[in-house]
């Protein structure tokens, strides 16, 4: 009896450790079943693709996986990783196919340019930054001639960030879509500043305009020029406030000056002209018609009850008829 227990439970131990044997045969086996398979497929070698496009590098069940090359049917070499038949990772692309481009170096997804690079332009100025989707996200373009620009980009053009060109001025705001100036602080390589709107690159629209020379304006552009209503004030304490032409004053508007005589009417290329009056400060006054800038027909109003028919001559003295 006790033989017949011992042979059975011999047998039976032996059945266990044949039976774990067996599971790590078979774990090894599909192991270095899969590990063959892989060996078997990642290839070095030559692949003509369907566009035309040929491949030598790694393959892996026939697309390029891997490390290589790929040369296009427009000429266009790329050098670098795959994944599934397309350039992902990172790689160099260098372009014939367009005489504006010379290569990009940088991140690639699904065969476009995605996440950082630098794409070099023929000129040797360069685009550096972000990418998605085959086009700079974030970044900066940094031209031959010395300008920059930087920020949020749409497509080719920059939407919002700064810009810094080759004459030393400075914009930081959005861009249209022809990455012209919309809207923003322009500081000029002179040290005016201007905040506001704009239209092909000039100050146009609504805005203020500080400059070195110490004059102060706030009001309409238009094409570069002040326009509409607006606002100015001189160094020298003179001030301006009415409607302008072309940048002149034009048409009805208030001046006050350092004397504080101030000058209510009409305006013509910048000068008085028309209907107006002046108040000098001091309790005397004249209402008349303005030519040139000076007072050519009106009442002088003295202050102490004298009234004359006065003008002024051609330097500006004060003259009775």
């Amino acid at each position: 009896m006790r033989l017949i227990f011992l042979f059975c439970f011999f047998l039976f131990g032996c059945n266990v450790e044949q039976r774990d044997i067996n599971l790590d045969e078979i774990q090894n086996t599909e192991s270095t079943s899969e590990a063959s398979v892989l060996s078997k497929a990642a290839t070095q070698g030559k692949n003509f693709l369907e566009d035309g496009s040929v491949y030598e590098g790694e393959l892996v069940r026939g697309l390029p996986h891997g490390f290589g090359t790929r040369k296009f049917p427009n000429e266009d070499f790329y050098k670098g990783q795959f994944v599934d038949g397309n350039a992902h990772g990172h790689g160099t692309i260098r372009y014939k196919s367009d005489a504006n481009l010379e290569k990009y170096v940088g991140a690639w997804a699904n065969g476009r340019r995605e996440g950082f690079g630098t794409l070099f332009l023929a000129d040797s100025s360069r685009m550096i930054g972000h990418w998605e989707k085959d086009a700079l996200f974030y970044g900066e373009f940094q031209s031959v001639d010395g300008t920059v620009i930087s920020g949020e980009w749409n497509r080719k053009f920059i939407s919002e960030g700064k810009m810094r060109d080759e004459f030393g001025n400075e914009f930081t705001g959005f861009f249209n879509l022809d990455g012209s100036y919309e809207q923003g602080y322009l500081k000029g390589a002179n040290g005016d500043q201007y905040t506001g709107n704009f239209l092909n690159n000039l100050y146009h629209g609504k805005g203020i305009l500080s400059k070195t020379s110490g004059s102060l304006y706030i009001g309409g552009f238009e094409e570069g020029e002040f326009s509409g209503a607006g606002v100015l004030t001189l160094a020298i304490g003179t001030r301006y406030s009415g409607e302008f032409v072309k940048g002149e004053p034009n048409g009805f508007g208030v001046q006050t000056n350092p004397e504080g005589v101030i000058y209510s009417g009409l305006w013509g290329n910048g000068v008085k002209s028309g209907t107006g009056s002046l108040d000098f400060g001091d309790g005397t006054s004249f209402v008349g018609e303005f030519q040139n800038g000076l007072a050519s027909e009106g009442i002088y109003d003295w202050g102490d009850g004298r009234k004359t028919d006065s003008y002024q001559n051609e330097e500006g003295e004060w003259l009775d008829r």
